[in-house]
């Protein structure tokens, strides 16, 4: 039977992160820079100065989410931090904060990727798992994401979305707070 080991990346880590994400960066070469970035600055950097932006980050000992292996394999990441270390969400109408939030004190998971091969065996949730442990040991009020809302069966949802689904986030715990956008919510985890 396969184990998962969960862990917070630290800097010895990009070999794993460059390893999972290679070749395409998961999703569109995007580095999980999407939310790291103004719209400005993801304008003018191409792929590989995503890559290489991600890899500063992380050989500096920037903590930038949290890697799942399954036997020692790199096979997921969960990209999760301070609300205030996105540049992205503060124009977001998905992430747009609710009357009387504290964003110093509220975490955001922006991306959530499995590989194919590892998909469907509860990778997702131990990846989501693993970030609320380390926003709660950080002190966060609370952790929230905006996932792919999947619960009407009907709606057609995004498959290739690196949000993750509505239905995951709630298996960890997560309230839908409110529907955002046509097919995305905001959910949320207090950790207080």
């Amino acid at each position: 039977m396969s184990t998962f080991d969960i862990s917070v990346v630290g800097p010895e880590d990009w070999p794993a992160i460059s390893g999972l994400f290679e070749p395409k960066g998961p999703v569109e070469n995007c580095w999980c820079t999407y939310f790291r970035m103004t719209a400005k600055e993801r304008a003018a950097c191409d792929p590989t100065e995503r890559k290489d932006r991600l890899r500063g980050l992380v050989e500096a000992g920037e903590r930038v989410g949290v890697l799942g292996f399954v036997d020692g394999v790199p096979a997921g990441w969960i990209g999760v931090g301070p609300r205030q270390g996105f540049p992205r969400l503060r124009g977001s109408r998905a992430a747009k904060p609710l009357p009387g939030d504290d964003p110093e004190r509220i975490w955001s998971v922006v991306c959530l990727y499995v590989a194919r091969e590892h998909r469907g065996r509860g990778m997702a949730k131990a990846l989501i798992d693993g970030a609320v442990r380390w926003a709660r040991d950080e002190k966060a009020d609370a952790i929230e994401a905006y996932p792919e809302d999947d619960r009407d069966p009907v709606a057609g949802i995004d498959r290739s979305s690196f949000h993750g689904r509505v239905s995951t986030f709630q298996s960890c715990g997560f309230t839908v707070i409110e529907p955002r956008l046509q097919r995305r919510a905001l959910v949320r985890k207090d950790l207080r």
